[in-house]
């Protein structure tokens, strides 16, 4: 574990710092026309991962025929690692569970249509909630949950980062996607938390983000990395949809995603807030 934690700390020396932004490109986006500030055009089509039933052209482990087929009947999502996905003929996103996992199914990607603002439903029987937003993005309905992280503690459930990549095995561009917190980790992060051996209470110049590591193949073992902040310092929370720049990362074909907090969130056993953030509207250039 410590072996995996410093191979990543290494990568984010050279990580490209980010801030979430409403329209961090600076163009107009044509799927989403009003939300730039440059009548220009890209010379690329985006394609765009909803997670809305419309746009469903895909295929899953259990069957499905649409994205809300994949979603829970309960706002606990159980490791969140049950189902894969693949955005076939779309934008070819796709995730597998990993057979590989410590814990197979514990770690993963979750359709979720569940959101909510009281602090009192922050717990992990409530962890696929997106936290005081009305649904997905750019007004829509379903969004996914990622949970999965490393540290260096040696006292985590988890042995590899979460991630998604292109079923087609094929290197593209990832322009953007949508992020915001979970009820769950916003209550951690304002409330404060004792367990897991700590405690931890915020301040003012308490941290905690995404960094993205992105693989040009899948042999790469030097990722390009990107990062967006859930709670800056100054206690900035991250309350809405807010899109994330991802085009640094270059052509990939795999990203993970890990969740890395200031040092006063860490406490005996490790990282002390839950490794969960929702994400909707993945954006892919074609």
């Amino acid at each position: 574990m410590k072996k995996i934690f410093l191979t990543l700390a290494v990568a984010l020396a050279g990580a490209v710092m980010v801030g979430c932004s409403e329209n961090p490109g600076g163009y107009e986006d044509p799927e989403n026309p009003g939300n730039g500030d440059s009548t220009e055009t890209p010379g690329y089509e985006l394609r765009i991962l909803t997670f809305e039933d419309k746009d469903y052209k895909g295929s899953a482990t259990n069957g499905a025929t649409y994205w809300s087929d994949l979603i829970p009947d309960s706002q606990y999502g159980e490791g969140n690692g049950h189902h894969s996905w693949y955005d076939e003929g779309n934008t070819f996103l796709a995730f597998i569970p990993s057979p590989t996992a410590l814990y197979p199914g514990y770690g993963g990607h979750a359709v979720s249509n569940y959101v909510g603002s009281e602090l009192s439903q922050g717990d992990y029987t409530h962890d696929l909630q997106a936290y005081k937003v009305e649904g997905g993005a750019n007004g829509s309905e379903n969004f996914c949950v990622h949970f999965g992280y490393l540290d260096d503690s040696g006292m985590g459930m988890q042995n590899e980062l979460v991630y998604f990549e292109f079923g087609d095995e094929t290197a593209r561009v990832i322009d953007h996607m949508f992020v915001t917190n979970t009820t769950y980790v916003y209550n951690t992060l304002f409330s404060g938390d004792a367990n897991f051996g700590g405690s931890y209470m915020l301040s003012d110049v308490t941290t905690f983000k995404i960094v993205a590591y992105g693989y040009e193949s899948l042999d790469d073992e030097e990722p390009t990395t990107s990062e967006c902040y859930l709670l800056s310092a100054g206690r900035n929370f991250v309350e809405t949809w807010t899109k994330w720049d991802l085009s640094a990362l270059g052509s990939v074909v795999k990203v993970e995603f890990n969740l890395v907090g200031s040092e006063d969130t860490y406490g005996a056993y490790g990282l002390v807030v839950p490794g969960y953030f929702a994400y909707d509207d993945v954006a892919v250039r074609f």
